[in-house]
C-alpha cells in the first residue's frame, strides 16, 4: 500500500530551510570578507585610540569601546540589509524557492526562515568580533575586558530594524537590482533626515535661520513617527550614547525590538499582496 509523504511542518520547514541557507552563508567567501572587515575596522580604531594615549593625557571614563561598536552595527545592519533585499528579489526573479525542497510552505515560513538565518549571521559576526577584540587587544592591553565586551550583548538589536527593511522592500520587488537601487535610496534619505535632525538640534536657535527653525520643527513633530517606522532613527542610538558618553541600557532595545517586528510582519504582507515566488 502506498503512503502519501506527510509534508513537513511550518516549524520543521523553517528549521530546515534556515539551516540549508546558513550552512550556504558560513560556507561563502562574503561571510569571512564581512567578518574580516569589522575586525579591521576595530584595528583602525584601536590604532588611533592607542596614538591618542601617545600624545595626550587622555582618562577613559565610560566603554572604550562605544565609537567603535556604534560604527560596527551600523556597518554590519546595512550589510545584511542589503543582502536581505536581494536575497528576497532573487527568489522572485529567478523563480525560485529553496523551500520546494522539504514542501510547500507560505510567506510566514519563508520570511522567518531568511529572519532567523540573517541573525545567526549577525550573532556570528559579533562573536567573531568579540573574539578578536578580546585577543588582539586593538586598543592596547587591559583596556578591553569583560565588561566591555558585555556591553556587544545589545549592540546587534539596533541592526535588526535595519534587517527587517530588506526584507520588506525584497518582499515587494521583483528584481535584485531594483531592491538594491530602493533600498539604498531609502535607508539613505531616512539616513539623511536623521543627521539633518541632529545638526540642527546640536546648533543653538539664536544662530539658526528661520528656514532652519521651520525644518526643525517640522522634524521634531515627526520625530513620534519616525521612531516606529524609520531603521535610521534606531541606528542613530548608538550613535547618540557616543556623543553623550553613555553606555547602552537594556530598555532601550525594547524600541528597535518592536520596530524589527512590525517590518517583518509588513513584509509578510507585502509578499502575499505581491503573491507567491513562482
Amino acid at each position: 500500500m502506498n503512503v502519501a509523504p506527510t509534508p513537513a511542518g511550518p516549524l520543521t520547514a523553517t528549521a530546515l530551510l534556515t539551516w540549508r541557507e546558513l550552512r550556504s552563508r558560513l560556507g561563502s567567501v562574503w561571510f569571512w570578507a564581512v567578518s574580516s572587515v569589522t575586525c579591521f575596522m576595530a584595528w583602525l580604531y584601536g590604532a588611533g585610540f592607542v596614538a591618542s594615549f601617545n600624545t595626550e593625557s587622555v582618562i577613559v571614563t565610560t566603554d572604550p569601546l562605544l565609537a567603535v561598536n556604534a560604527l560596527v552595527v551600523i556597518f554590519l545592519g546595512v550589510v545584511l540589509g542589503l543582502r536581505l533585499a536581494a536575497s528576497m528579489a532573487w527568489e522572485r526573479e529567478h523563480r525560485t524557492l529553496e523551500v520546494l525542497l522539504i514542501g510547500p510552505v507560505g510567506w510566514p515560513t519563508v520570511i522567518s526562515a531568511k529572519v532567523l538565518v540573517e541573525i545567526a549571521v549577525l550573532a556570528l559576526l559579533m562573536l567573531i568580533y568579540a573574539v578578536y577584540l578580546a585577543v588582539a587587544q586593538p586598543l592596547g592591553a587591559g583596556v578591553i575586558s569583560a565588561g566591555e565586551l558585555g556591553g556587544l550583548v545589545l549592540v546587534p538589536v539596533f541592526a535588526l530594524p535595519v534587517m527587517a527593511m530588506g526584507l520588506v522592500v525584497g518582499a515587494a520587488l521583483g528584481t535584485v537590482r531594483g531592491a538594491v537601487v530602493v533600498f539604498l535610496v531609502l535607508f539613505g534619505a531616512l539616513a539623511a533626515v536623521e543627521a539633518a535632525h541632529a545638526a540642527l538640534t546640536a546648533q543653538p536657535v539664536e544662530q539658526q535661520s528661520l528656514a532652519s527653525l521651520y525644518v526643525s520643527h517640522v522634524l521634531d513633530l515627526a520625530a513620534p513617527g519616525l521612531d516606529v517606522v524609520s531603521p535610521a532613527r534606531m541606528l542613530a542610538i548608538p550613535l547618540r550614547a557616543l556623543s553623550g558618553q553613555a553606555g547602552l541600557v537594556p530598555t532601550q532595545s525594547l524600541l528597535p525590538l518592536g520596530q524589527a517586528a512590525l517590518l517583518i510582519g509588513l513584509a509578510i504582507l507585502a509578499g502575499r499582496m505581491r503573491g507567491a515566488m513562482r
